[in-house]
């Protein structure tokens, strides 16, 4: 021990005693000097024991002026910081080296502890001069464990101040010694005495992450807890399950943040709350939503530590947990749903996840519609966070949610789905994912949007640029966009193509139109003549129809049009003739700066530059496709057909996209015309829009025209016709005359009959010039051919070979009247049309043509439907008697007969091609038939009705202009009339007794349908009756007046010739009879 520096020591604290008033020079000279001293100074080691007790006393005896000194002058109470920080220094030196003994008297030692709790409350200022001696301070009292004599002296209030001051003052730059010297003084505190003030302390401030900006506070209780676990754990868990059983009971402010209180301890300390988890079983189940709501987030929090297994621990909780999820409030479920998405993501290969998710995904049928997107929301978040393991249910259960029943659900899964699908992609290119079809359904689902009519946000207008701009991501590489493209399209209905050339063809539409109408701008001398300002308002209304609100588009091309800046338009025109997307995106995106986000125009000029964009598929696509077929760059994948059909659906929309690409083309049509019927039909609709010669491709079309398929000659045809110019007028003409030798030599008689039909469609003249030949040669050789095989082996559903050709050789015939682009037909249709008649007549054998009994059910199929066809260029030579034998096909003994015609005449009214009277086969459909047969020939009666009837209402204010009354849906009535009258049954001429037609609608085997149809008719065209109403009754509905069915009755004859007129009844409201009128019928 160093005798000198206890003599200074003591002369110091001497000549301090004999001060009265020391200065404040004074006080820190001689301080100072006793700081150094006493730091120089150690306690007697534990080898020294035997001559430890002699040691102190002389180290007491040294200090002891010194210490009178301190508390003489009241130091520790000193207002000078400097006076302060010494006498702290020197008080801890003293405490550390007189220890176990405190250096001063009980009664002075609590103002010496406050001096040192002032001390610690600097040491938050990590900046100051003196910071390092403070944390000397601390350091030196956690050592000595001094603070603990403060249990012994009455000074409990100064414990919960200290540890105040420590999670006031602790940062979390602090070095890790400070804060263990400081866990050290908290720690020895609580394991001598532990009570609620001080566990009220640690955990307010075990909390106080989420209140204020450190966390230095919140990590030091957790580590107090720790480091106590033992000693507070009674104090703790009685006072969070009182919270929990019993919180109206709790005084503490604290119970209000309870779970929190929770979830903190589970993070640090998760094995004390043992007795405290299972309480939660109870707030799950109460009454209260606030508290349940509580619970759910708590417990999902909970669940984040996948290393305590909880759900395993606490099964019955975790089950009730679960149960939150079809709870009777929907702000619990949604918060149950949100629990669940961090679960899943912090831990997505768990067993508990794996429940989480069936939970979520029963959610997506909630009937609740905030719930349900929610359920979408986080379904679709899981789904992006792991694509490669999400399953396949969950992504088609979230994909259903396009079509909920809430516009508001609809539009998020849009969103959300959307986003997965991108997300997807993007994984794709990269390598991290396989093409799937459940992911691939996302666009076809999206394209069914397009059948949505209850909200406008989902009609083609809208999906169309949902499809262009939001499908895939901004950079994915052009050839991953074609394999996206080829493996959704084989996911395609029939529905989900009809909805994509929907929307490929409305974009045409609009890039027509704004091609026709910048020219029509641009001719400056005529823009203020009426005529042309008349076709600039039929641009407008047909270009408005592709955007989402018409009228309002209308307006601003309006506004639009009276614009002086030429440079928009001329920056249209370019977007237009670029079919590549990339160049197309930076030539709009400098369009658009260059015009400004404040231009007067700029919303809509952004939403027609992406209009007239190739940005659904673009020339660099088409290329990408035609590369993977002839390259065959599918793997194991059947996608080539579906590519094939693909490449068919934008040519036939946009031809010009094949520019560039004919060495291409002319390469992949070599190697794959024989297997894809369709790539002919490529050719043939992008010929005339390509720079390919006609001779490159000849040699095989001629092949395909004599030798190939009837699909195939169909298509080989319409591709010469597409290459033909003004130089090779003539090809037809020599392709005919192959064909006509090969029709008399017998070979491929069924493809060449075809290709001699398509031909006579594309070139009159053409067929004209052979047209006697080649009837004659249908008439003699094919008409009157008789059937030489056996009949065991011919196949029901089609008809031996011999009645195949009869019904080639009649659709040839056919289509030699109906050619395309509206040519003149010079020759008679008479002859063609009573062969038909007889056929319909069902005569097994007539000068015109042999008909066997097994086949003649097929040959009337096909004659009625020829006249159907015929019907849509020839009606007025088609007389009553074709029309009613035609109509008749309806009530045909063969079932399949009557099923094929009902769908050939639904699909062509819908498609309108052929007068609407022949809408009167639905009602023919009688009890007899088959139950399915009957439910569909309703269904397209009621369609009809519904889609016909719109039409007539827009028609009823163009009737006093001059419009057909045979133009009105409602007039098919005296259709029906007429097919009565026909019958055999129908009361004679001179029969004046209406009981007798009454009584012949009930007998007739026709009165059931007729009825419905009729009642139909009425009610559905009730707000128009066009043509004033004939008072008839069918089984119970009055007859106004008997003669419109007489006057009906008495024109056609049995030859079909002749007019048919009507007497039409006009009648007032009581049904009695106003005026008559006749109509030519």
């Amino acid at each position: 021990m160093d005798e000198s520096k206890l003599q200074l020591i003591s002369e110091i604290g001497s000549q301090l005693g004999q001060l009265a008033r020391p200065r404040k020079d004074v006080l820190v000279k001689f301080l100072r000097q006793v700081a150094n001293a006493l730091s120089q100074i150690e306690q007697p080691s534990v080898v020294e024991v035997a001559t430890k007790a002699q040691v102190l006393e002389e180290l007491e005896a040294a200090t002891k002026p010194l210490r009178k000194s301190i508390v003489k002058h009241g130091l520790s109470n000193h207002t000078d910081k400097d006076v302060k920080l010494l006498v702290a220094i020197c008080v801890s030196e003293l405490f550390r080296i007189l220890a176990p003994l405190p250096p001063f008297a009980d009664k002075y030692l609590r103002d010496i502890f406050k001096l040192i709790l002032s001390i610690f409350m600097e040491l938050a200022d990590t900046t100051s001069a003196f910071f390092s001696r403070r944390v000397k301070i601390l350091e030196t009292v956690a050592r000595c464990k001094c603070c603990v004599i403060m249990l012994d002296i009455d000074c409990n209030n100064l414990i919960p101040e200290m540890f105040n001051i420590f999670f006031s003052v602790v940062r979390d730059h602090h070095q890790p010694s400070l804060i263990n010297d400081v866990l050290s003084i908290m720690t020895h505190i609580l394991n001598e005495e532990v009570s609620d003030e001080l566990i009220d302390v640690i955990l307010r401030n075990l909390i106080q992450e989420s209140k204020d900006a450190t966390s230095a506070a919140s990590q030091l209780a957790a580590s107090v807890i720790q480091s106590c676990a033992q000693k507070i754990q009674p104090f703790v868990c009685g006072f969070l399950t009182s919270c929990s059983l019993n919180r109206d009971a709790v005084e503490s402010e604290l119970k209000e943040f309870y779970h929190e209180i929770v979830l903190k301890m589970f993070q640090c300390a998760p094995e004390m709350l043992n007795p405290v988890i299972p309480n939660l079983t109870q707030e799950l189940m109460t009454d209260q939503v606030d508290v349940r709501i509580k619970a759910v987030n708590l417990i999902g929090k909970l669940i984040l530590r996948p290393e305590y297994h909880l759900a395993q621990r606490y099964r019955a909780l975790f089950v009730e947990f679960l149960k939150r999820f079809s709870d009777k409030s929907s702000e619990v479920r949604v918060t149950a749903l949100q629990c669940a998405k961090a679960c899943c993501l912090a831990n997505p290969s768990g067993i508990e996840s794996l429940e989480l998710l069936t939970a979520i995904e029963d959610r997506l049928l909630d009937f609740d519609d905030k719930v349900r997107m929610q359920a979408v929301i986080v379904a679709c978040d899981l789904a992006v966070s792991n694509l490669k393991y999400t399953s396949p249910k969950l992504i088609s259960e979230v994909i259903e949610r396009l079509r909920d029943k809430k516009i508001s659900v609809r539009k998020k899964a849009l969103q959300k789905v959307m986003q997965v699908y991108r997300d997807y992609c993007a994984k794709c290119e990269k390598g991290h994912i396989t093409m799937c079809d459940h992911f691939e359904q996302i666009p076809c689902k999206v394209l069914m949007l397009c059948y949505d009519k209850d909200c406008k946000e989902f009609r083609s207008q809208n999906i169309e640029l949902v499809i262009a701009e939001d499908l895939f991501p901004v950079l994915l590489p052009v050839e991953e966009r074609a394999r996206h493209w080829i493996h959704l399209f084989s996911l395609f209905s029939p529905l989900h193509l009809k909805a994509l050339s929907a929307i490929l063809s409305q974009k045409r539409r609009l890039q027509t139109e704004m091609r026709n109408y910048l020219v029509i701008r641009s001719k400056e001398k005529e823009k203020s003549s009426e005529d042309m300002m008349k076709k600039l308002k039929g641009c407008f209304v047909k270009m408005s129809a592709s955007f989402p609100d018409p009228s309002k588009a209308e307006e601003c091309f309006e506004k639009l049009n009276q614009s002086n800046e030429n440079e928009i338009f001329t920056s249209l025109r370019q977007l237009l003739n670029e079919v590549t997307l990339k160049n197309a995106l930076a030539k709009r995106d400098k369009f658009l700066k260059e015009i400004g986000n404040k231009h007067q125009h700029f919303e809509f000029l952004q939403l027609l530059s992406s209009k007239c964009l190739f940005n659904i598929f673009d020339s660099e696509l088409v290329c990408c496709i035609l590369n993977l077929i002839a390259s065959g760059g599918f793997g194991s994948n059947n996608l080539e057909p579906f590519s094939v059909e693909l490449i068919l659906v934008i040519i036939s929309n946009f031809p010009s996209l094949m520019k560039g690409w004919e060495l291409q083309f002319q390469t992949l049509f070599e190697k794959k015309y024989l297997i894809h019927d369709k790539i002919i039909q490529v050719l043939a609709k992008a010929g005339p829009h390509i720079s390919v010669k006609l001779s490159d491709f000849y040699p095989v079309l001629k092949k395909i025209c004599l030798e190939g398929t009837r699909n195939q000659s169909k298509y080989a045809v319409s591709a010469i016709a597409s290459l033909i110019h003004a130089s090779n007028q003539y090809v037809l003409s020599e392709l005919c005359e192959e064909l006509v030798d090969s029709l008399h030599s017998g070979q491929n008689i069924a493809t060449v009959l075809q290709s001699l039909g398509c031909i006579a469609q594309y070139s009159v003249s053409t067929f004209e010039d052979h047209d006697t030949e080649i009837t004659q040669h249908v008439y003699k050789r094919i008409f009157q051919a008789k059937s030489l095989e056996d009949p065991s082996v011919i196949d029901d559903s089609s008809g031996c070979t011999t009645c195949k050709l009869k019904i080639y050789g009649l659709k040839m015939l056919v289509k030699s009247f109906l050619p395309h682009r509206g040519s003149q037909v010079n020759r008679q249709i008479n002859p063609l049309l009573g062969i038909l008649l007889k056929i319909l007549q069902k005569d097994d054998m007539c000068d015109d043509i042999t008909l066997c009994t097994r086949d003649k059910a097929y040959i009337r199929l096909a004659a009625a439907k020829a006249v159907l066809r015929l019907s849509r260029r020839w009606d007025l030579h088609i007389s009553p008697n074709i029309f009613r034998f035609t109509i008749l096909m309806a009530k045909d003994s063969s079932s399949f007969v009557r099923r094929s015609f009902l769908d050939k005449t639904h699909k062509l009214l819908k498609e309108r091609v052929i007068p609407i009277k022949y809408a009167c086969a639905f009602t023919l459909v009688t009890s007899d038939c088959p139950k399915d047969l009957q439910q569909d020939s309703f269904k397209y009666l009621v369609e009809f009705i519904k889609e016909y009837s719109r039409e007539a209402r827009i028609r009823q204010t163009s009737m006093v202009q001059g419009a057909s009354v045979m133009d009105y849906p409602a007039y098919i009535v005296v259709f029906l009339m007429h097919l009565l009258v026909q019958d055999v049954g129908f009361p004679s001429e001179d029969c004046q007794d209406e009981a007798i037609y009454a009584q012949f609608c009930r007998c007739s085997d026709l009165k059931t349908q007729v009825e419905r149809g009729c009642r139909q008719f009425w009610e559905g065209f009730g707000g128009c009756v066009l043509i004033p109403d004939p008072c008839m009754v069918l089984g119970g509905m009055a007859i106004c007046r008997a003669s419109c069915f007489r006057s009906i009755g008495k024109c056609p004859n049995e030859s079909g010739k002749g007019n048919w007129t009507v007497d039409v009844v006009e009648g007032d409201d009581d049904g009695s009879s106003t005026a008559t009128s006749q109509v030519f019928l």
